[in-house]
């Protein structure tokens, strides 16, 4: 039981950074708004901190596991992640996909969790 509490961190903590991802990507309309009429500028650090935690918690989640699907899910969800975040300033309707990777982040993770779950050895 004890490999598989040691990795659960990554997929509770993969859970979320999709959840707040999502939120803060539901929330950049109303920022938007606010920070035109404040004359700043957002931050553009908040998406690339969600992309290196979202990779450090792929890795630990993706780590000794043998579900091959799973991992090659998360990978991918995760690579879709990354690409979304580094283009979406050229082009702003992949914004769309940032909702639908971070989705999916979610429930690969929370997939992973349940099959961990189930495959851990009972003590």
């Amino acid at each position: 039981m004890k490999g598989y509490s040691s990795r659960a961190w990554a997929d509770y903590g993969g859970m979320l950074n999709a959840m707040l991802c999502l939120l803060h990507c539901a929330a950049g309309p109303l920022l938007l708004a606010w920070w035109s009429g404040q004359k700043q500028e957002p931050d553009p650090l908040w998406d690339l901190l969600f992309l290196l935690v979202s990779g450090v918690l792929v890795v630990g989640a993706t780590w000794r596991l043998t579900a091959w699907r799973l991992k090659a899910a998360l990978w991918a969800f995760f690579t879709l992640f990354a690409v979304t975040i580094l283009l979406a300033d050229a082009y702003p309707w992949m914004e769309l996909a940032q909702y639908g990777t971070s989705v999916g982040l979610l429930g690969t993770h929370l997939l992973n969790l349940r099959h961990c779950r189930r495959a851990a050895p009972v003590a």
